[in-house]
């Protein structure tokens, strides 16, 4: 029967630090998804109801504030 062993065991520092940069660019990238696809669906509201612009930059302004709250409760 197999040890629980640590799954760095054997392996260098720079195979971990590669893994934990691959990490990283994969969490940019979905979070870079994730505001791509809010800005398109605000986008399409803006367009589809015709907002005036003050009223497009109140919605950012929620949106960019939104985004503020999710990253402070990560940290």
């Amino acid at each position: 029967m197999r040890k629980n062993t640590p799954p760095h065991q054997g392996r260098s520092h720079e195979e971990i630090a590669l893994l934990l940069a691959e990490a990283r660019n994969n969490e940019r990238l979905r979070c870079a998804n994730i505001i791509s696809v809010r800005l398109g669906a605000l986008a399409a509201l803006i367009a589809t109801q015709r907002l005036e612009w003050c009223d497009a930059a109140e919605l950012l302004r929620q949106e960019a504030s939104h985004i503020d709250n999710q990253a402070q409760e990560l940290h």
